[in-house]
């Protein structure tokens, strides 16, 4: 892959500053355990992978999106190397997250796509502030429940 190539996706991820416009204090940090990886980190594993992995039509979901750094980087895959729309790319996207403003972060960043509230480990649990749509969304998406699908228009 050229090097020019990923330098766009690197920038591109980096219009939005690391672990910005969220307070994570140490206490929240503890409570959450809440751990977000560097830019230059998650080019480095993009570059590790089969590129083709992330080809039009190829599901990503990050059960724990955070602000989004993963699915940022893979959104800008699809559309420079895959040659994918922005709105395309956005719809084999979706993350979960435990923390509102981490979601709500991670779908501004993207433009969009499916990020909900959830917890991806406990995804029968019910958390403070999410939504009951989300709740089935993270229900179907990681329990093994009726089909994504019927959640929205592809």
């Amino acid at each position: 892959m050229k090097l020019t190539m990923w330098k766009r996706i690197t920038n591109k991820v980096n219009e939005h500053a690391h672990m910005s416009q969220v307070g994570r204090g140490s206490e929240r940090v503890q409570a959450t355990a809440e751990i977000f990886t560097p830019t230059d980190l998650v080019i480095e594993m993009l570059n590790r992978i089969d590129i083709s992995r992330l080809s039009a039509g190829k599901t990503v979901l990050d059960p724990a999106c955070g602000d989004g750094q993963f699915l940022t980087a893979i959104k800008w895959v699809k559309v420079y190397i895959h040659k994918m729309s922005e709105s395309d790319a956005l719809k084999d996207l979706y993350g979960v997250d435990i923390m509102r403003d981490n979601v709500d972060v991670c779908k501004k960043r993207l433009g969009g796509g499916t990020i909900v509230m959830g917890d991806s480990l406990n995804p029968d649990k019910k958390l403070d502030g999410q939504t009951d749509a989300e709740y089935d969304m993270v229900n179907s998406m990681l329990s093994g429940r009726p089909s994504i699908e019927q959640f929205f228009d592809r």
